[in-house]
């Protein structure tokens, strides 16, 4: 329990440490006032093939950049195509040729030049597919002293209990997470069937996954141009919500862009 006077002191001790970590996408960034903070539990929503991994892969690598400890927990896709992926985005490669090795010499050039800007960043990476368990993440989470971790995706963790009471837990789980060890988490999920008819801000499995987050956030494909994405913020406990972000997917390699 405390007094506002003493509250007014942690906002001024909060406001002196505050760090906003940068998204890469200049409308969003300047719409959350910098970009994503830390003791922030954010939902990135959307169906199969809408860019989630791709754009959440991204975010990582930018906050990577800017000098956060970073990490990604795959809990679908090996490590070694979240980071085909990384290498295609910064060399328009189709990652699945990246995996395979069949490149022209211009392409694995290209390549070699895209592996040693990923790897110049190597302290502030990390990649684990191999952990499903709520507990062994979150203890490499407290152990590691990640700054910005992207879980993808919450429906794959393994815990105790029906469909709905897991997730429930998970997600309340890693907003506490995000508290305790001062540190941004990123969740990917699928999207509830009633988010399709209504476009309520609503994930599969829990309504507390959309209750607990702080940014809750759906991606979409438009059918008739795929390569355009629309990044939607339906949740901001920061400030407004209604935020639209248009996108663009490069192909080969699936870098996204602003529009």
């Amino acid at each position: 329990m405390k007094t506002a006077t003493e509250v007014f002191k942690d906002i001024k001790t909060f406001s002196e440490n505050a760090e906003f970590i940068p998204t890469g996408f200049q409308k969003l960034d300047t719409e959350l006032d910098g970009g994503f903070m830390k003791k922030e539990l954010i939902v990135i929503g959307g169906y199969t093939g809408s860019g989630k991994s791709y754009i959440s892969g991204q975010i990582l690598f930018n906050a990577a950049k800017k000098g956060f400890k970073s990490a990604y927990f795959s809990l679908e896709i090996a490590n070694e195509m979240i980071v085909s992926r990384l290498i295609g985005s910064e060399s328009n490669l189709k990652p699945t040729l990246i995996m395979k090795g069949f490149l022209t010499p211009e392409e694995n050039t290209s390549k070699i030049k895209a592996q040693g800007l990923i790897s110049a960043y190597d302290n502030q990476l990390s990649f684990i597919d191999d952990k499903y368990q709520l507990f062994e993440i979150c203890k490499l989470i407290r152990e590691n002293k990640f700054e910005f971790v992207v879980i993808d995706f919450i429906q794959n963790i393994m815990d105790k209990g029906d469909e709905y009471e897991k997730l429930s837990k998970v997600s309340l789980e890693f907003q506490k997470l995000a508290k305790e060890c001062n540190c941004c988490v990123l969740v990917v999920s699928q999207l509830s069937n009633d988010a399709f008819k209504t476009g309520a801000l609503e994930y599969k499995g829990s309504g507390s996954i959309a209750t607990v987050c702080d940014l809750g956030m759906f991606l979409t494909r438009d059918e008739e141009s795929i390569d355009r994405l629309e990044l939607k913020v339906k949740k901001n406990r920061r400030g407004r919500s209604g935020i639209s972000v248009p996108l663009q997917s490069v192909y080969p390699g699936g870098k996204i862009h602003e529009l």
